[in-house]
């Protein structure tokens, strides 16, 4: 028997309907929950990690627990915590603890899904890499509560974004399966907009696409913007009978130019090179009556 027919067919259909490309780590998502081992994915913003990690929660039927990384999530929040009142009338007890995020997730065997970790303050990484280890945590006056088997961990990084983050331990990635993403490609990008949107304008999905192809390429950009960008941008416009410039770059600024981001070393600023990048791209269809071009002075 190959590889391939050892994954099962219908959770791997199921997430390939809500996911558009990514067949391979999907596969190797699927494979990781069969062995009970947490996962990390890593990638850029706008490459799709958290739609990932719920359309693989959605396929297995699976309860998801969502937590964001943030430097007031303490390891109490993570795990729970006592109702104070409940605790004067009536003790430290199952009945007066209120279950965090991670001990719901481990005693319904979900999935807890920690978004961008690395915002998260050290205390609380070493809280996580506990339940890691040993499938269990320990809760003060309550004892030691084991996960339910199917519960698995699922966290993303963003590699890029460094502002107000914490390096992650090495005991942490070698507790993790890690799967890397990147940046869809042009068909691909075209198939989400269009799933995303339900937009049949074949020539505004195109331009969309093409818009956050050409800043994901730019010379000048450090980071270039996200297919969300093109969905955003073909949501704006859907409708639109014909694409004049001068509107197509006010939407373009609107959505795209606090996405991206100029190298320190170019001379330009954001709104500089989206002109630059939207009137390239239209010179392409010059010949198409539904583009407006503007006329020079």
């Amino acid at each position: 028997m190959s590889e391939e027919d050892k994954v099962p067919k219908t959770a791997l259909n199921l997430m390939l309907e809500l996911i558009v490309g990514r067949k391979k780590e999907l596969k190797l998502m699927i494979r990781a929950v069969e062995k009970g081992l947490p996962i990390i994915i890593e990638g850029p913003v706008g490459t799709g990690k958290t739609e990932m990690a719920k359309a693989l929660a959605s396929s297995l039927d699976k309860l998801f627990v969502r937590v964001d990384g943030d430097d007031s999530l303490t390891s109490i929040k993570l795990k729970g915590w006592y109702d104070p009142p409940l605790v004067i009338e009536k003790g430290f007890s199952r009945e007066t603890f209120i279950p965090g995020p991670l001990t719901q997730a481990m005693e319904e065997g979900g999935i807890f899904f920690y978004n961008e970790v690395n915002r998260a303050p050290s205390e609380t990484i070493n809280a996580v890499l506990t339940a890691l280890d040993e499938n269990l945590i320990t809760i003060p006056q309550l004892g030691e509560i084991k996960a339910k088997k199917g519960f698995i961990s699922i966290f993303t990084y963003n590699p890029q974004d460094t502002v107000a983050t914490n390096p992650l331990p090495k005991a942490f990635y070698d507790r993790c399966v890690w799967i890397n993403v990147t940046h869809q490609t042009l068909e691909e990008m075209l198939q989400i907009v269009k799933l995303r949107t339900n937009s049949e304008d074949s020539l505004l999905n195109q331009i969309s696409c093409e818009i956050v192809e050409a800043t994901l390429n730019h010379p000048e950009l450090e980071y270039g913007s996200t297919v969300r960008g093109a969905i955003q941008l073909v949501s704006l416009l859907l409708g639109e009978e014909k694409l004049e410039e001068e509107i197509l770059i006010t939407y373009v600024i609107s959505v795209h130019s606090r996405k991206i981001r100029c190298k320190t070393t170019s001379r330009k600023t954001e709104e500089e090179i989206i002109i630059e990048i939207v009137s390239k791209i239209l010179s392409k269809y010059d010949d198409n009556d539904r583009i407006s071009r503007k006329k020079e002075n």
